[in-house]
């Protein structure tokens, strides 16, 4: 969840520690969940909407306004909604294979689905079986370290995370937490950017932004007068 990225999970690219047991189960349920993170010192609570690759994460920044994610795995991008500004930002993942299917983007807590890491027993957590694991992810190229417990589910929910980063030793370890946990298919349209909001998309094979304007509207004809009929001849 976006609100881990500070203290627990950095937007950047990590390789999992070498001489692990197990991986962690990609995402295959559909259910929708409230939220709870804590990262130094503040909480913030969210809704989350899952349907297998697909994902909507919702919550609110510091000044109150809605903060919306929707997580396309099965496409590799993610979109982040500001609705104030009718705008959608499209940014292009690079998709880990893991267990043999397309892993989540290397962003936040996608980074540890598929991830290498070690069994540490089960536990019911919100109403779940899960199995506990331990995970350490490292940046690539050296540097950042994450060290976590994760708490998954067989089909992939992770129900709750507590870690802590390498650059974030004087803070307490950041929490993620799902409450309220409801199985069932969600509504599709959860997981598509509305018609009414522009996109400012990444190129393909490039990193660099590039603004995608809406479709042009044509715009309406403008009547003209009919011509006027003919003079009449005098005889």
């Amino acid at each position: 969840m976006r609100a881990l990225v500070p203290a627990v999970l950095v937007a950047t690219a990590f390789v999992a520690a070498p001489a692990l047991a197990d991986k962690l189960p990609l995402p295959k349920a559909a259910y929708s969940a409230d939220v709870v993170f804590e990262s130094k010192g503040h909480d913030t609570p969210g809704k989350i909407f899952v349907d297998g690759a697909k994902e909507r994460r919702e919550s609110k920044n510091a000044a109150g306004q809605p903060v919306v994610t929707i997580i396309r795995r099965d496409k590799g991008k993610v979109y982040d909604l500001k609705p104030q500004r009718k705008l959608a930002i499209s940014m292009r993942v690079a998709a880990a294979q893991a267990a043999g299917d397309m892993g989540a983007p290397g962003t936040d807590i996608d980074s540890f689905y598929g991830a290498e890491a070690i069994p540490q027993g089960t536990e019911t957590v919100a109403g779940l079986q899960t199995t506990k694991y331990a995970i350490e992810l490292k940046e690539a190229g050296g540097g950042l370290t994450v060290n976590a417990t994760v708490w998954c589910t067989e089909d992939g929910i992770i129900v709750k995370i507590i870690g802590k980063t390498s650059v974030d030793f004087d803070y307490p370890p950041a929490k993620m937490e799902l409450k309220n946990i409801k199985p069932g298919p969600q509504e599709a349209s959860l997981f598509e950017v509305p018609t009414s909001m522009s996109v400012l998309s990444t190129d393909a094979d490039s990193d660099t932004p590039e603004a995608q304007a809406p479709a042009a509207t044509p715009e309406p004809a403008v009547p003209t007068a009919p011509a006027a009929p003919p003079a009449e001849k005098k005889s």
